[in-house]
């Protein structure tokens, strides 16, 4: 009978400890992402170990995994990610979310994409907003944030959607992977009165057959909104946006793979940017 009381402690000393279950820090789940990274391995999904994990610990994880990447690669500025309600409920997340861009992603100018640096490449169709003051504090509303724009400009994201487990994944999971942030390509740059961002249209071909198309107006009711919203939510979180960073606001029309081959992405007068995956 003794026995058989000290099974039931141990195993009940296993549960209470299991990875399943115990509270994890950010610090440590922050880890495990770089690990993965380093190794180039497919990204965890935290949440298939880490059930509990919720919006404010994956941002508090995300910012751990930053302190430990960006003194060596640098940051270019901030996205927005998951910017519709179709994007929002396939991740299972009822709000946009924010990650950070790596200076050693911005492959402006560069007409060929090695495919090598990802595990799953995928490509959006994006607008960028260039600042021109630092912004520190939170912004009242768009004819305030337009002080601090200096320029706008079409742009590429090529994010990495490489998770381990791609059914279970979650928007906590993006948020943690800093929303999957890897690559990106900058367009050539204009004044931000020259175009309406709403009704700019781009189309992307791909070896010369359109595969995606999309308005500015697809992410969040709005550029200048989302770009806005996505200030005010860095900003919110101790970053700050400096003189030449870059606001990727979400992608318009949709998310599609990286393929071997050719693409243009044609935004009529905003400008085309062409690019190849090898």
């Amino acid at each position: 009978m003794i026995r058989l009381w000290i099974f039931v402690i141990l195993c009940g000393v296993f549960l209470l400890t299991s990875p399943t279950t115990w509270a994890a820090e950010p610090d440590d789940l922050a880890n495990i992402l770089l690990q993965a990274h380093i190794a180039k391995q497919p990204i965890p999904v935290l949440t298939v170990s880490y059930k509990d994990m919720d919006l404010t610990t994956a941002y508090a994880v995300q910012k751990s995994y930053l302190d430990k990447r960006l003194p060596a690669e640098g940051m270019a500025g901030f996205k927005a990610g998951l910017t519709t309600e179709m994007a929002q409920k396939r991740f299972g997340i009822s709000c946009a979310v924010s990650g950070i861009l790596f200076a050693s992603g911005d492959y402006s100018g560069t007409l060929v994409i090695d495919k090598s640096a990802f595990r799953m490449p995928m490509i959006e169709t994006e607008i960028g907003f260039v600042v021109k003051k630092t912004i520190s504090a939170p912004l009242r509303d768009i004819d305030e944030l337009k002080q601090y724009i200096g320029t706008v400009m079409p742009a590429i994201e090529l994010p990495d959607l490489g998770f381990a487990d791609v059914k279970s994944l979650k928007g906590v999971d993006l948020v943690a992977a800093n929303v999957s942030a890897v690559q990106f390509i900058r367009g050539s740059e204009t004044d931000i009165e020259e175009f309406d961002l709403d009704k700019t249209k781009v189309v992307l071909r791909y070896k010369g057959q359109i595969v995606n198309q999309g308005f500015g107006a697809d992410v969040m009711g709005g550029q200048w909104e989302a770009a806005l919203w996505l200030a005010n939510q860095v900003v919110s979180q101790g970053w700050k946006v400096e003189p030449g960073h870059v606001l990727l606001t979400g992608a318009l029309g949709q998310m599609i793979p990286g393929k071997l081959g050719s693409y243009e992405a044609d935004y009529g007068d905003f400008g085309k940017i062409i690019f190849e995956i090898k």
